[in-house]
């Protein structure tokens, strides 16, 4: 129906009057959606097989399931050694129970074929897990006492246990040093070691290095006394540099106070944000100096003041439930339990090598419970893999780690990693042949937990790729992030993210004019952020291209619900924003980089990353050219930028039939840079003051985000807008 802009306007004022009882709405998180697509958990089945292992078996037994082996690795020889020959399938049933190893591997002799693929599953008569942590109990605890305990707060010594973990039975080696940890860390300019290092989980849950300030909390650098990268003219990231100065900042005379009542600052390390808020890194504490503060380490982009970090490793500060402290001259463990020892698994991450590991096609795990490394859960490189129905948690890496073609990872429960969730590779790129590698239905959550930044619930990488149906929250950065061309991103469900920064989107790519093709659809993002941290639901930065992104339902975003980074040739339709600052913003960051020498960007001038990146690609064969005839035409003509195809203008996007429902008193679309305006189209959105809500989604209140496509609201959107298919869109 058409009605004038003026009219819409008085009666969306009425409307907003209508609608007071929504607005506790807009400054609370929204609740989930209703109408999304509901879970059902599979019973796990007891199935036959070819050859049983039990921990209560022999490796000397004929692995019947009377006589069972004793390790996977006697199960794995035994199919090594099987012919396969008239088999329609070979089956490893794991019974209930711990298999302790420092690390499965599966070579190419141990996979199948595709007439007899391979499996390794879980009986069923309970949960077989195989750790490679090393399993502590109740009784390897005993009360504080002797002078150490004049290092801890009076009111915590009477609650703080020990072990001796060398009478446990560990070495100085197994339990290993302090290693630098964070996605920007530097420690390689100084010839040491970075990764995650010896941790304690307790009862399902990843236990705290003592820490000052306690978890979740940090201090602000004060003035900055010694930036090493200015002082030094450094480029970021350091190239070329060796051993370069620490940084030196001031501390508040809080914390100053605090540090100097430490025994020892040996081995006290320092995490931060110490420039960017999606730039993690550790470094020790060199020296103090009053309220001055050195780094060991210098920091990877710089420093600058109030930038959040804390001190952690400090015996000291073992104040609260969940902390621990490891003697590692010693060996001995001290830690605050938050409940009875006896209410859970007690163990620490020992082995460095991935619990499994496998270059062996068409084969199966499935059921299996996957913790305890130091480094990834599982490392796939191979052809025709299935993961299935797996829990992988309580790591210090990713959990699943697959590269090649044809492989899946479903129905699988990943939490507590100290990096990311699923990392998928494959694809021919000269050839535009798709990897088909698939992450679907999955359960990821509570990921991130050691290194802060970039570690993705989901990472596509190569060409045609999917994730799919996944649900993800509770992580301080990206959910997904992806590179190369023709991924499908669908149907996810995705909140609670990016909850440590600003500069982020739930769904994040950039930096890229070849990565065509990605198309993202049908998934609802909602509740980012925390505190003064606004990060963005779908970001494609720095000049990403070619993407499609339609369908998209975007609740509760702080910051930008679509921020596209100057890039060309996007199609952006159908998506839903409520409630976010602004709801798409479409800047020019490139072009602007090519004619404004003063913009730090730069990523258009001449020899920088994206047409160093263009260059480099097969943008001009005749399968590109097929593929991406758009991409094929971009001009390097830098004496003719009003060009359309000049590569740094926004050129040949479409943004239209989005529904932006929006805060502000006067309703606006977001923010379109007039280069957007001039080279691409922006037309048929309709841009809805809040007031208005009610009329174009009536059952809202009842968490039901259908669009009434009769709305008087909805007057500039085209024939062509649909409503959601929300009852897809979560796992199933």
């Amino acid at each position: 129906m058409e009605v004038s802009k003026i009219t819409s306007f008085f009666m969306s004022v009425l409307l907003f009057i209508s609608s007071i009882a929504l607005w506790p709405w807009l400054i609370a998180p929204a609740p989930a959606p209703r109408g999304l697509s509901e879970y059902t958990e599979k019973p796990a089945e007891i199935v036959e097989g070819d050859f049983y292992v039990s921990p209560n078996g022999s490796d000397e037994g004929d692995g019947s399931l009377a006589n069972p082996f004793a390790t996977i690795e006697r199960a794995r020889d035994a199919v090594r050694s099987l012919d396969k020959t008239g088999r329609s399938s070979v089956t490893v049933c794991l019974m209930a129970g711990e298999y302790r190893t420092d690390g499965l591997e599966f070579t190419e002799e141990d996979g199948g074929t595709e007439s007899c693929p391979v499996k390794y599953c879980a009986y069923g008569d309970g949960e077989a897990v195989i750790n490679g942590g090393f399993s502590l109990t109740k009784d390897d605890f005993s009360p504080l006492s002797g002078e150490i305990a004049n290092r801890l707060k009076a009111n915590v010594r009477s609650k703080v246990l020990t072990a001796d973990l060398y009478e446990c039975g560990l070495t100085a080696e197994e339990i290993g040093e302090i290693l630098a940890i964070g996605s920007y860390n530097t420690a390689g300019i100084y010839s040491k070691g970075a990764g995650v290092f010896c941790e304690l989980f307790f009862a399902d849950r990843r236990m705290t290095l003592a820490r000052y300030p306690d978890k979740g909390e940090f201090l602000k650098t004060g003035d900055i006394v010694y930036d090493s990268l200015a002082e030094n003219n450094a480029p970021q990231g350091w190239s070329g540099f060796v051993n370069p100065p620490g940084d030196k900042f001031k501390m508040d005379k809080k914390t100053a106070s605090r540090v100097a009542s430490w025994s020892t600052l040996d081995d006290v390390w320092m995490m931060g944000y110490w420039r960017f808020d999606w730039a993690d890194g550790s470094t020790p504490v060199k020296s103090v100096s009053g309220n001055t503060i050195e780094s060991t380490y210098a920091s990877f982009y710089g420093m600058k003041k109030d930038a959040p970090y804390y001190f952690f490793n400090v015996l000291e500060e073992l104040d609260s439930p969940g902390e621990y402290y490891i003697d590692r001259e010693n060996g001995i463990l001290y830690f605050y339990p938050d409940q009875d020892l006896s209410s859970g698994e007690i163990f620490l991450t020992v082995t460095q090598n991935p619990v499994i590991s496998s270059s062996a096609d068409y084969l199966t795990f499935e059921n299996l419970t996957i913790q305890g490394t130091r480094v990834n859960g599982m490392e796939v490189n191979a052809d025709n893999t299935t993961v299935k129905g797996c829990t992988v948690r309580n790591i210090g890496g990713t959990a699943v780690i697959v590269n090649g073609y044809n492989n899946l990872v479903t129905e699988c429960d990943i939490y507590h990693t100290g990096r990311g969730g699923i990392y998928l590779t494959g694809g021919d790129r000269d050839n535009l042949i798709p990897g088909n590698n698939r992450a679907d239905n999955n359960y990821i959550h509570d990921w991130s937990e050691v290194y802060i930044t970039y570690q993705a619930g989901v990472r596509l990488v190569g060409v045609g790729n999917i994730c799919s149906h996944n649900e993800m929250c509770r992580s301080p950065h990206q959910a997904i992030t992806y590179s190369g061309q023709n991924h499908i991103i669908e149907y996810n469900e995705i909140y609670e993210v990016v909850l440590q920064s600003h500069d982020a989107g739930a769904i994040y790519a950039g930096r890229s004019w070849t990565d065509y093709g990605t198309e993202i659809r049908y998934n609802c993002i909602y509740n980012l952020g925390s505190g003064d941290f606004e990060p963005d639901g779908i970001y494609l930065d720095d000049g990403l291209s070619g993407q499609s992104v339609y369908g998209n339902l975007l609740l509760n975003v702080p910051g930008n619900g679509l921020l596209l980074g100057g890039g060309r040739d996007l199609t952006v339709k159908n998506n839903i924003i409520i409630n976010s600052r602004r709801g798409i913003t479409y800047d020019a960051r490139v072009i602007e980089g090519v004619l404004d020498e003063n913009f730090w960007f730069g990523h258009g001038r001449k020899n920088t990353g994206l047409w160093i990146g263009l260059y480099n690609s097969p943008w001009q064969t005749d399968v590109w050219k097929e593929a991406f005839p758009q991409m094929s035409k971009i001009s390097d003509d830098f004496d003719d930028v009003e060009n359309p195809y000049f590569g740094p203008n926004p050129a040949f996007s479409v943004v239209s039939d989005n529904i932006v429902i929006s805060k502000s008193p006067v309703p606006n679309i977001g923010s379109m840079n007039t280069f957007v305006t001039k080279f691409s189209t922006v037309e048929h959105n309709a841009v809805i003051n809040f007031g208005a809500i009610l009329s174009v989604f009536p059952n809202i209140g009842k968490r039901d985000y259908t669009v009434n496509a009769d709305s008087m609201f909805l007057y500039e959107l085209t024939d062509d807008f649909y409503n959601l298919p929300l009852s897809e869109i979560g796992r199933y």
